[in-house]
C-alpha cells in the first residue's frame, strides 16, 4: 500500500462493537464495494490486556485470522490513546491535568499523558507485547501508532510535564543565565534562580497571559514530547515488523512538528478529511466568501508538504457528530465520491473511510459511516460501488505527483509563537486563507513549504514564485535560503510584521525588516493597526485602488534599486509607500505592507501573469477546483471538481478524454451537481 503502484480504498472497523457472527459477512460486502483495507484496534487496549500484566490475544487472533481468509489486508493499530480504567484508577499520576493542575479524568479519550513514567512504561509493555504477537500474521500489512495525537487538546500539565519540560529547558539551555536571557525574565521580575522554579504555563492573572518567550519553548517542548511518544513506539514496532509493512499515525493535529516526525519516525503520515466540518450546524454560519467543503484542500495540501507520499485513513462517507457536538447534515448524493476524488486529486494514493457501520452506542453514535444502524445497503453504498469503478479507470495516476509552481511558505516557530501573539498570529491565518482562496479561485495549484534552519521542505527552485506572508521570526539560515532562491531567479512575496523578532520570540534592537533588510532593499518606517474608526484602506497600484487590510507598515526604500509600486491612500501616511520591488541577482522580492486578503492576493495574480496551467486549454467557473497530477513518464492527469449543487459549464479547446465517463471533452461541456473529471493527456 501507498508504495506508488495503486490507489485503494479501506475503512475503518471496530469488530469489538459487533457479534462475531456479522464478521465474515462484513469483510466480503466490503471486498465487494472495493475495499480492500480495514483499519482496526486503536481504542482497544482491554482487549489486549483485560488487567494489568495479563496478555490475551484470542479476540485478535480469530479477527486476523478470518481477515487473511477474507483476502482483506490490515492496518493494525497501537491502542495507547485510550488507556483502559484499571490502569488510570490505580495510577492517577498518567492523567494529564489542565492549566490549573486538576486532572483530567477518565471517561473520553487521549486522557493521558505523554511524559509520565509509569504511563510510558505500561505503553512500553503493550506495544512490545502487540508487536511481537502480531507482527508476523500475514493480514497486516502496517501500523497506524496511537490516534490523532493533540487532537483533543494539545496543551498538558500534568506534575510529569512539569518536571519534563525543566528537563527539556536544562538540556537546551545548560545553564540558568542563557535561559534567563532568552527568556527576557528581566521583565516583570520573572528571573529564575533554582531550575525547580521552572514550569509550564499556570494559572496567572491577565487572562492567563504567560511570558511570550516560554509559552513558545513550551510550545517547542510538547512538539518534542509528542514526537517522542510516537518515537518510543516507532522504534518497538520496528524491531519487529516485516519488511513490507509500514509505520504510520493518522491526523495532522497543532503543536507538533509533523515534518519532523514524518521523518524521523513515519514511513508516511495519514491524514483524516471531514470536508462537512464546513457545514456543522451549532453557529449555522459560514464565513464571507466561504469555499465550504472545499476548503479541506487546505489540509490536504498541508498534509501532502508534510509527507508526499500520504494517504487518508478516515474520510467522512455520512453525516457527523457526536452526542454533545458537531452536529453535521449527511453527504448530499455525489459528495462521498466527490470528497473520495478531491483526496486523490491532491495525492493521496489510499482513501480509508470512516467508518464501516454506524455505531449503535457511546458517545460517537451519531458519527454516521457507510452503513447505518439497520445494516441496509443504501444510497451512500451504492454510491461507493461507482465510486470504486471510477478509482479503477485512474489507477495510471498511482505514484504522480502533484502539480504546482507557487509555494507558500509556512514555519512552526511563527505558528506556535503566534498563537500567543495577536500582533501577528491572527495576520497569518488571515494571509493564509487570502492566498488560498485566490489561487483556488484562479485554478492555480499550489504547495505549502515548510521553512526551518535545515532548509525548505521542498527545493524552492521548484517554483516560480514564493510567498512567506508574514515571517515575523527568521533567522540567519532561513534568510540564507530565501537570498539563494532570488538570486537565481526566484520570485519572492513578503507581507507586514516580517523580520522583527529572533528565534526566542524576542524583538531586537534593529530597524525592521531586520535580516531581511538585504532583501527588501527598505525599512519600515511606521506601523499600525488599522483601528475601527479608521477608513477603509486601500493602496494605489497600477491606477487602481487595491486593499490593504489590518495592519499596515509604512515602508521607506533604503537601495538604490528598490522601487515603490503602489502607495497608501488614506489614513495619516497617505502616500507613503505600500509596495515595494527590489532586484535580487537574477530575481526580485516584492515587500507589501499589510495583510493579504483574497482581493489583494487576486491583484497579485494579475500584475505578476502568475499563470493557471489550464490557460489556453481550459476556460473554468470559480466553483470548479483544478489539481493536476504527473506520472514519471509525464502523463498528466487533470481532475476537475465541481463542489456545488448547481451544474458548470467548462470550456475545452482541444479534445481530451475523461477517464471517468470515457467521453471525448471538447468545447463546452457542463460538470454536474458534485461531479468528477478526470481528463488525460
Amino acid at each position: 500500500m501507498l508504495d506508488g503502484k495503486k490507489i485503494e480504498l479501506g475503512v475503518c472497523y471496530y469488530p469489538e462493537h459487533w457479534d462475531k457472527s456479522l464478521w465474515k459477512s462484513d469483510l466480503e460486502r466490503m471486498k465487494a464495494h472495493g475495499i480492500s483495507v480495514v483499519r482496526v484496534a486503536e481504542f482497544a487496549w482491554n482487549l489486549f490486556e483485560p488487567e494489568e500484566g495479563r496478555f490475551d490475544d484470542a479476540f485478535w487472533d480469530e479477527f486476523l485470522d478470518l481477515a487473511a481468509e477474507c483476502g482483506t489486508q490490515v492496518i493494525f493499530c497501537t491502542p495507547t490513546a485510550t488507556p483502559p480504567a484499571w490502569l488510570t484508577e490505580k495510577y492517577p499520576e498518567v492523567l494529564n491535568c489542565d492549566i490549573y493542575g486538576h486532572p483530567v479524568y477518565h471517561g473520553l479519550r487521549k486522557h493521558h499523558n505523554m511524559t509520565s513514567p509509569v504511563y510510558l512504561d505500561f505503553v512500553r509493555r503493550v506495544v512490545e507485547h502487540i508487536a511481537e504477537h502480531y507482527s508476523c500474521h500475514p493480514a497486516i500489512i502496517g501500523w497506524q501508532i496511537d490516534n490523532e495525537v493533540n487532537c483533543e487538546t494539545a496543551a498538558y500539565h500534568a506534575e510529569s510535564d512539569h518536571t519534563a519540560f525543566r528537563e527539556y529547558m536544562k538540556k537546551k539551555y545548560g545553564t540558568l543565565e542563557n535561559l534567563n536571557r532568552a527568556m527576557g525574565t528581566v521583565f516583570w521580575n520573572q528571573t529564575y534562580t533554582d531550575w525547580e522554579e521552572i514550569h509550564l504555563s499556570r494559572n496567572t492573572l491577565g487572562a492567563n497571559s504567560n511570558n511570550p518567550h516560554m509559552m513558545l519553548e513550551e510550545r517547542r517542548f510538547i512538539s518534542e514530547a509528542a514526537i517522542g511518544y510516537i518515537g518510543l513506539q516507532a522504534e518497538i514496532l520496528r524491531k519487529y515488523k516485516r519488511p513490507d509493512q509500514f509505520i504510520t499515525t493518522n491526523g495532522v493535529f497543532s503543536v507538533i512538528d509533523n515534518h519532523k516526525l514524518t521523518r524521523d519516525e513515519l514511513d508516511f503520515m495519514t491524514y483524516d478529511s471531514y470536508p462537512n466540518f464546513a457545514f456543522g450546524l451549532e453557529n449555522n454560519k459560514l464565513q464571507p466568501r466561504s469555499l465550504r467543503d472545499r476548503e479541506t484542500s487546505f489540509n490536504l495540501i498541508k498534509t501532502r508538504s508534510i509527507s508526499s507520499r500520504f494517504g487518508i485513513m478516515e474520510q467522512q462517507s455520512g453525516p457527523g457528530g457526536w452526542n454533545t457536538r458537531m452536529c453535521q447534515p449527511a453527504p448530499k448524493p455525489g459528495q462521498l465520491r466527490l470528497w473520495t476524488f478531491q483526496s486523490i486529486a491532491h495525492g493521496a494514493d489510499f482513501v480509508s473511510y470512516f467508518r464501516w457501520r454506524t455505531c449503535a452506542l457511546g458517545t460517537e453514535m451519531y458519527w454516521h459511516g457507510l452503513l447505518n444502524y439497520d445494516n441496509r445497503d443504501n444510497r451512500r453504498t451504492a454510491e461507493l460501488k461507482r465510486t470504486y469503478a471510477d478509482v479503477e479507470k485512474i489507477q495510471g495516476a498511482a505514484g504522480s505527483r502533484v502539480l504546482a509552481k507557487v509555494a507558500v511558505l509556512c514555519d512552526y516557530d511563527n505558528e506556535w509563537d503566534g498563537m500567543e501573539d495577536k500582533w501577528h498570529g491572527p495576520l497569518r491565518w488571515q494571509s493564509m486563507d487570502g492566498w488560498f482562496k485566490a489561487l483556488e479561485r484562479a485554478h492555480i495549484p499550489f504547495d505549502f513549504v515548510n521553512m526551518d534552519d535545515n532548509g525548505p521542505s521542498a527545493p524552492l527552485e521548484n517554483y516560480d514564485v514564493v510567498v512567506y506572508p508574514h515571517a515575523t521570526i527568521i533567522t540567519e539560515a532561513r534568510t540564507a535560503y530565501l537570498k539563494t532562491y532570488t538570486e537565481n531567479g526566484g520570485t519572492l512575496i513578503l507581507g507586514c510584521r516580517s523580520g522583527y523578532k529572533d528565534i526566542h520570540g524576542q524583538c531586537p534592537m534593529a530597524p525592521m525588516p531586520g535580516l531581511l533588510a538585504e532583501l527588501t532593499g527598505c525599512t519600515v518606517e511606521d506601523f499600525t493597526f488599522i483601528g475601527p474608526a479608521d477608513e477603509p484602506e486601500y493602496m494605489i497600484w497600477n491606477d487602481k485602488r487595491v486593499p490593504v487590510p489590518t495592519f499596515n507598515d509604512i515602508l521607506q526604500p533604503v537601495a538604490e534599486s528598490c522601487e515603490v509600486l503602489a502607495t497608501y491612500a488614506g489614513n495619516y501616511y497617505d502616500g507613503a509607500p505600500a509596495l515595494l520591488k527590489n532586484p535580487v541577482g537574477k530575481g526580485v522580492v516584492y515587500t507589501f505592507g499589510a495583510v493579504f486578503g483574497e482581493e489583494t492576493v487576486q491583484a497579485f495574480i494579475d500584475a505578476l501573469q502568475i499563470a493557471s496551467p489550464a490557460d489556453g486549454v481550459l476556460d473554468l467557473p470559480e466553483a470548479v477546483e483544478l489539481s493536476i497530477r504527473v506520472a514519471e513518464d509525464g502523463t498528466r492527469y487533470t481532475f476537475l471538481l465541481n463542489y456545488t449543487a448547481q451544474p458548470q459549464v467548462i470550456t475545452a479547446h482541444k479534445a481530451i478524454s475523461d477517464l471517468l465517463s470515457g467521453a471525448s471533452v471538447s468545447g463546452t461541456y457542463t460538470m454536474q451537481p458534485y461531479d468528477v473529471l478526470v481528463l488525460q493527456d
